[in-house]
């Protein structure tokens, strides 16, 4: 018999929305959470999908996302109180997360939802046309950052953007004003890079991406833009230039 491949480390986005069932189930999740661990194994599997895996009985199912959350019982400082002891194995991650949001629920249960929403909103169909995008070395990625390159990697998106720039005269970055045909020459001509203003997190099911939603940026400008795990907005890319 075939050997079935292992299932891929939970990732920092996959173990984000465990933590934070964790804590809304009160670290307890039961028969009467069998809705939520499912809908959470739906988001996970989709995740997974939009990544470019496919999916498997074993990817995220029920009972695997059930003993993932419970993972967290370990640094509950609130469960080991009771003399219990949480699972010890697991992904180092785990902790990592739990320290990093401890007192910051708020925080979590908004990062939790911005993720959730990415995955539920993105058209499997449409993505699957658009050409893949990788991270930018050093920069903090996650499915979210990975979706909104994707989108700006539109080909439509980005010719008629460039084309509409062009005609108002004002194909140069936004954020610097660096202009590629007055540095390179014809090489540069017709040249500029488009970001998408919007987090892909706030965009509905079948929203249409309109020309003032994306701007023109250098190749600098357009990686600091991207630079945390949530976009940085233009205005405040300008500030950093003063």
């Amino acid at each position: 018999m075939e050997k079935q491949p292992r299932n891929p480390v939970w990732s920092r986005d996959e173990l984000t929305l465990a933590l934070d069932l964790y804590v809304k189930t009160g670290g307890n999740p039961t028969a009467k959470d069998d809705a939520a661990l499912e809908a959470l194994s739906s988001v996970l599997n989709k995740m997974h999908r939009l990544n470019g895996g496919s999916d498997s009985d074993t990817l995220r199912n029920r009972n695997g996302v059930y003993l993932k959350v419970m993972n967290f019982r370990s640094s509950d400082s609130t469960y080991l109180e009771q003399g219990k002891v949480g699972m010890q194995r697991g992904n180092r991650l785990e902790g990592v997360l739990w320290a990093e949001y401890d007192g910051r629920l708020a925080d979590l249960a908004t990062d939790a939802d911005a993720i959730r929403q990415a995955v539920l909103g993105a058209d499997e169909a449409v993505l699957a046309k658009l050409p893949p995008a990788e991270p930018y070395e050093g920069e903090e990625g996650g499915v979210i950052m990975r979706l909104h390159k994707r989108y700006e990697r539109d080909p439509k998106l980005v010719k008629e953007k460039r084309k509409a720039a062009a005609a108002a005269g004002s194909l140069t970055c936004e954020v610097c004003g660096f202009d590629f045909e007055a540095t390179y020459g014809k090489l540069g001509a017709g040249y500029i890079e488009v970001h998408h203003t919007k987090p892909v997190h706030t965009l509905k099911p079948g929203t249409k991406t309109k020309l003032a939603d994306l701007a023109t940026l250098c190749a600098n400008c357009h990686r600091m833009a991207h630079r945390n795990r949530s976009l940085i907005s233009l205005s405040t890319l300008r500030e950093y230039l003063k």
